[in-house]
């Protein structure tokens, strides 16, 4: 079965609280989970726990790892999307809210690429709708925005990303492992911000912001490689499109320091060519 029609079918039992739920169906439920390898139900497990906002790549945060180390997890959910999937079917079946939202936090990154991501996000509200207490990852909730901005929806990807960026990354349930978890949500979510200033053309605005979430992502106890190295292209576009004007406000900010963040920037380019 297609993916899309997979989700579909995951999006219809998500809108029909289910009757008693049936000893067949448990059994089922259990048999997709434990049809996981070792290391998906171990991630699945730390997506239920919140221990991370984002679903992390190995070499994200860790400079010492090299190109030969920069296994991609998106392969493995790839891999597995078959199984994934059917748990998820499995879990909405059964009312495992818990279950059912960290699949669909796994699989999100790897199904917006594949341009699913409407529907995934459909099959999350729906199921927020019905288990309210039941945390959702911050992931999810700047996914939706940007799924929001790309389509043109500005005003509904502005209202998700200005409630994250005022409430310091506080969604619904969700519990933070640390503050540097929360100060990454809030850089990336400014990051977005800059990117739909971008779209509007305010292109010093835009600049700003996304100088700003540099300055969150190389202040975090580890910093974000991933996130510098978008915020440093995002930023790169942006001054190719300033008019002069712009570009002299933007360089003569006190608050900018320009020459500091373009060595900076200079120096971690240069690390990942030599990766």
């Amino acid at each position: 079965m297609e993916v899309g029609d997979l989700l579909s079918e995951c999006a219809k039992c998500a809108a029909v609280r289910c009757a008693p739920i049936s000893q067949a169906r448990r059994l089922h439920f259990c048999s997709c989970r434990d049809s996981l390898s070792a290391e998906l139900a171990s991630l699945l497990q730390e997506a239920v726990d919140m221990k991370w906002p984002f679903v992390p790549e190995k070499w994200q945060f860790n400079p010492a790892i090299g190109a030969g180390d920069k296994t991609n997890l998106s392969e493995l959910i790839r891999d597995h999307l078959p199984k994934l999937l059917a748990l998820l079917k499995a879990s909405i079946m059964v009312d495992e809210a818990p279950t059912a939202l960290a699949v669909i936090f796994l699989v999100d990154r790897f199904l917006y690429w594949t341009d699913q991501s409407s529907q995934l996000l459909k099959i999350a509200r729906l199921l927020h709708k019905a288990h309210p207490e039941t945390p959702i990852a911050p992931q999810l909730v700047i996914r939706q925005s940007r799924v929001y901005l790309n389509s043109g929806k500005l005003q509904k990807a502005e209202f998700i990303l200005s409630s994250l960026i005022q409430n310091c990354g506080t969604t619904g349930c969700w519990t933070y492992r640390s503050e540097s978890d929360r100060a990454l949500v809030q850089a990336v979510s400014v990051q977005v911000r800059g990117t739909l200033l971008q779209k509007l053309g305010l292109w010093r605005e835009a600049a700003e912001l996304i100088w700003a979430s540099l300055v969150g992502y190389y202040a975090l106890p580890q910093p974000d490689r991933k996130g510098i190295g978008t915020s440093l292209g995002i930023l790169a576009n942006i001054l190719v499109s300033m008019n002069d004007e712009d570009f002299h406000s933007f360089r003569t900010n006190p608050d900018i320091h320009f020459v500091s963040l373009l060595l900076s920037g200079s120096s971690w380019v240069w690390h990942q060519d030599r990766c």
